[in-house]
């Protein structure tokens, strides 16, 4: 075996050496790999956001801020909140027009 195939890619956590065990390290450069993705911008769409911060993101296109997650910009949590939002807001839409359509009956 020569030197090159004897040597594995340590990535990111490489930098830990032999310190905190196998799995912690393949977490944490499983983390930071995602974190430095190109990620979509909410408000262009163009793929320039980057973590400004713990939790702060700013596309490099447009210059929109906002929070995220620390990792990602959009987290489990924060779509399933989204979607809730999204729901409710549209089922008082739905009331509010229901509400309309008798209020607006001909008189007999």
């Amino acid at each position: 075996m020569s030197e090159t195939e004897r040597r594995r890619r340590t990535g990111s956590a490489g930098r830990f050496g032999a310190r905190y065990g196998r799995v912690a390290r393949r977490r944490v450069a499983e983390i930071e790999s995602d974190m430095h993705e190109d990620h979509v911008c909410p408000e262009c769409g163009s793929d320039a956001v980057d973590r400004k911060g713990s939790g702060i993101w700013e596309c490099g296109h447009c210059g929109y801020r906002f929070t995220g997650g620390a990792y990602r910009p959009e987290t489990p949590g924060g779509r399933s909140v989204r979607r809730s939002i999204r729901t409710a807001l549209a089922e008082s839409e739905t009331e509010a027009d229901a509400a309309e359509d008798t209020d607006s009956e001909p008189e007999v």
